[in-house]
């Protein structure tokens, strides 16, 4: 599979205007993913500019250092989450950097690739775990161990599920007789209760609340938000997509609260309608920033 053709990174050709980035800055990108993004700013930088890239899986890793290994750059690639960057920061001998990037997108990596369990269409087992060297429960874990109540409450919260009650009770019936081990599985379910309406996939929500909950994307991102005065420089800028409500209320919220933070486009930017054009996976994409004061 060539990773070059299957991942093109939301406002691509805006990237570097939108963050106002200077070649000799020092980019932190919590979500380097592909390498995406990482190329272009890496690009961009010069001699005295320096990248940190960042992501929960190791293996999408590997295929950003190949894309970066040509670039005469600076650059510094680490297996973590965005939510431990002070310590990696700290690891790293650096006490601020002048952006950060955070693209909180699904990449098409882990939707394309065998055995990580994303994808309703697939017929890999139930997993969803960014990071495979963790022990946090997979989602066939909390599929079959969590009670209907929890069940119901990860769907409505993290999927913003109406069907959410109706899902977790034919999920709690159907695992007493045999497991739901597949995503083909779960989907099949999903759609004995739940019908098409639009061309929106009936799962979609069911797998995005899953896949949250399995890897506690929402808390790593309020941790991560919770540190940004304490990673930025003065005059600093960091630039959050986002793709559902939940994650944006969230950031919207950060910039609106943070003392010392100041939102710098009070309207939420969106991709051109060319580059949904393009790229469709883009449609649903919301650029916000924000500059430490």
């Amino acid at each position: 599979m060539n990773h070059d053709t299957i991942h093109y990174p939301v406002f691509s050709d805006q990237i570097i205007s939108l963050l106002d980035l200077h070649p000799c800055h020092v980019v932190l990108d919590g979500t380097c993913g592909e390498g995406g993004h990482g190329k272009i700013l890496l690009s961009f930088l010069n001699e005295s500019g320096y990248y940190i890239g960042l992501d929960k899986d190791a293996a999408i890793l590997r295929i950003a250092e190949k894309r970066f290994s040509t670039l005469k750059k600076r650059y510094s690639l680490v297996h973590s989450s965005y939510a431990n960057s002070l310590a990696v920061l700290k690891s790293l001998g650096i006490d601020h950097v002048d952006r950060i990037l955070l693209d909180l997108g699904l990449s098409m990596f882990h939707i394309q690739q065998e055995n990580r369990g994303f994808s309703y269409q697939s017929d890999d087992i139930l997993d969803m775990r960014f990071d495979q060297t963790s022990h946090s429960k997979s989602a066939f874990e909390i599929i079959h161990t969590a009670s209907m109540e929890e069940l119901t409450e990860i769907l409505r919260v993290y999927g913003e599920e109406v069907y959410a009650k109706k899902i977790a009770r034919l999920i709690t019936l159907q695992r007493k007789t045999s497991l739901i081990k597949t995503c083909q599985d779960l989907s099949q379910l999903v759609l004995r209760v739940k019908p098409y309406t639009g061309h929106i996939h009936p799962a979609t929500k069911t797998f995005q609340a899953l896949r949250i909950a399995v890897n506690q994307e929402l808390a790593d991102l309020k941790k991560m938000l919770q540190e940004v005065p304490l990673l930025l420089k003065k005059g600093g800028k960091i630039g959050i997509i986002s793709y559902h409500s939940l994650e944006d209320r969230i950031v919207k919220q950060f910039f609106i609260q943070t003392e010392g933070l100041n939102p710098v486009n009070k309207k939420i930017i969106l991709p051109s309608a060319e580059e949904i054009k393009i790229n469709p996976a883009s449609r649903s994409a919301k650029f916000r920033l924000g500059e430490r004061l």
